[in-house]
């Protein structure tokens, strides 16, 4: 196959520029030749080589996405390709950059307030080479993911917390409010629609008992900041606790730039370097500090929730360390003055208690998430199986952290 001539078009972090080619179109057996016209089209890397030797290798990744590896000579990119039906949940003109109004009369616009190319401009994120139609390429980052029981590594773990205080640091300067709750009522209206023609997996939708998870969706916005409670300022004024207890709590309910989506496999490490890399940011938004923390937390327990893995205690040395490390990236002068005033402790021990109820947001998120993906990923998962582990997780932490009502029954 001879060598490919491309006209020079800038992709690299230009989000407004799109190829108008969609991987697959074609059917299954040009998939890889497809990857490799993409590849050679947006990557100058790969414009003077041979088609032929251009090496794709499939990539384990997520539950959303479809990825590849392709190398030619010492580049290599990253190819995403997004999964089926998944501008359901992620808006991807906003995913790569562009604002848009949603294609979808039902839609839930992840990037509500930055982009991909623009973590990538800031070198926080993996270089963004650019997108086709149905996907993008990335900068290939040589780590190797994580799996749920080393994120909590004495090694991994304070780097990790480096990582999401320079994220919560970074100014976007983008309105700032919290997506949680209009992200998880798209949700809910979605998963109210989902039907399944197989009979067992409608039993296993019906087993959710979605109207209940509703209530719990209606209870959670009391007791966490919400657009209910002001995003919090009410429950500080109602607030009963020590000065330093109501300054963690105040601290927790700052919105700020976040991941929501830290699962080990977005955390990559090589061992000669001396920082994590945090990839994949198509969930990322301004939210509530605390459910940043939580949510992570939660991913601890790998994808069968596992809650003995979570980080249940205040004084567990992991917590203590991974508070430390992110005050020293996030709010290095919070630190000191903490430090100083000998209140550290304190702090640590109250942003821990506080910010484990936003855990319970974390399940009802994910939990209807996977609800929804059943109905529409192509992705070999069980959604559903997930989605009743995440519900049956907000009833146990619920219990864990003295936060459930007889309401909720």
């Amino acid at each position: 196959m001879p060598t490919a001539h491309f006209p020079i078009v800038v992709y690299l972090n230009n989000a407004n520029t799109i190829l108008d080619y969609s991987v697959g179109s074609r059917g299954e057996d040009f998939e890889f030749d497809d990857c490799k016209h993409v590849a050679q089209t947006i990557y100058p890397g790969f414009r003077d080589a041979n088609a032929d030797d251009i090496v794709i290798k499939i990539i384990c990744g997520g539950i959303t996405n479809r990825l590849y590896r392709l190398t030619w000579q010492d580049k290599s990119v990253l190819l995403r390709i997004y999964g089926e039906h998944t501008e359901v949940f992620i808006d991807r003109d906003v995913d790569n950059g562009t604002p848009c109004v949603s294609r979808l009369p039902i839609s839930c616009v992840y990037w509500v307030v930055e982009t991909f190319a623009e973590l990538s401009r800031r070198g926080f994120a993996p270089m963004y080479h650019g997108r086709f139609r149905n996907g993008r390429i990335e900068g290939w980052v040589d780590g190797v993911p994580l799996e749920p029981h080393q994120m909590g590594d004495p090694k991994l773990l304070p780097l990790i917390a480096t990582e999401v205080g320079k994220m919560h640091a970074m100014d976007m300067k983008f309105p700032t409010t919290p997506c949680l709750w209009k992200k998880i009522h798209v949700f809910e209206e979605l998963a109210s629609l989902v039907r399944f023609d197989d009979p067992l997996k409608q039993k296993a939708l019906a087993s959710l008992r979605l109207k209940q998870i509703q209530q719990r969706v209606q209870w959670a916005q009391t007791i966490l900041p919400s657009a209910q409670n002001g995003h919090g300022k009410q429950l500080l004024e109602t607030f009963r606790g020590s000065p330093i207890a109501k300054l963690a709590a105040a601290f927790l309910q700052e919105s700020v730039f976040s991941h929501n989506d830290m699962l080990s496999g977005n955390v990559l490490y090589n061992p000669s370097w001396s920082k994590v890399q945090v990839i994949d940011y198509e969930y990322g938004g301004y939210n509530y500090r605390g459910y940043d923390f939580a949510n992570h937390f939660c991913e601890h327990c790998g994808l069968d929730m596992n809650l003995n893995a979570y980080p249940s205690q205040p004084k567990q040395v992991r917590t203590v360390q991974f508070y430390k490390a992110y005050l020293a990236a996030a709010s290095p002068a919070l630190l000191h003055s903490l430090t100083q005033d000998h209140h550290l402790d304190e702090f640590v021990a109250a942003l821990h208690d506080a910010g484990n109820l936003y855990a319970l947001a974390s399940h009802l998120f994910w939990g209807l998430w996977a609800v929804v993906q059943a109905s529409n990923s192509t992705i070999e998962f069980d959604f559903l199986e997930y989605a009743r582990v995440r519900l049956e997780a907000f009833d146990v932490h619920a219990d864990m952290f003295g936060a459930k009502p007889h309401s909720v029954e």
